[in-house]
């Protein structure tokens, strides 16, 4: 929802700016996000927990749409450290298993929960993470997994019901095509 005020031109209002300061100032030492749960051995403080990747994911958008918005968090290299140490989708224990599944697809549009390679290979790239890396090369060789013949790039999974009419799944689709494309940028 940050993100979308930041998009909207909400970025510069006073309640906005003091939300996201106080959001990023929650970023784990390994770089990531914790989990929002109302499990109380998730919650408790005195234990480390990983950080949950779906939603460093949200804060890598937000981070990114703040770049773009000539305002680098001090959190962003951080960010970009955390899917860089994975190739972007894997655990660091095993890095031919993704942390989410849905992740290595083209998802649109972007949910809380689900949000596809475009989208993040292209924060990373907006952030910096340069397109000859280790990390943005495994990136593009996920991207490339869903290109057409004709360079277009297609949909594999959306909103069962979808705010607006994104395109249909199976298909080659402007919306992550256009990401895919900044991505590589």
């Amino acid at each position: 929802m940050l993100r979308n005020l930041v998009k909207l031109g909400y970025g510069q209002e006073e309640v906005v700016k003091r939300e996201i300061d106080s959001v990023l100032k929650l970023i784990k030492e390994d770089g990531g996000f914790g989990c929002i749960s109302t499990n109380k051995k998730i919650n408790d403080p005195r234990k480390p927990h990983k950080s949950c990747a779906r939603l460093t994911v949200e804060y890598l958008l937000l981070v990114a749409e703040l770049s773009l918005k000539s305002y680098r968090p001090e959190c962003a290299d951080a960010l970009v450290h955390y899917f860089a140490k994975r190739n972007i989708f894997y655990r660091t224990d095993d890095m031919q298993t993704p942390m989410v599944d849905v992740m290595l697809g083209t998802f649109f549009p972007p949910d809380p929960i689900k949000i596809g390679a475009h989208q993040i290979v292209y924060a990373l790239r907006v952030l910096g993470c340069e397109p000859d890396s280790e990390a943005m090369q495994a990136g593009y060789k996920v991207l490339n997994q869903h290109r057409q013949q004709n360079g277009r790039y297609m949909l594999t999974a959306s909103k069962s019901v979808p705010a607006f009419k994104v395109g249909n799944v199976g298909e080659e689709n402007k919306w992550v095509t256009l990401y895919a494309y900044m991505a590589q940028e």
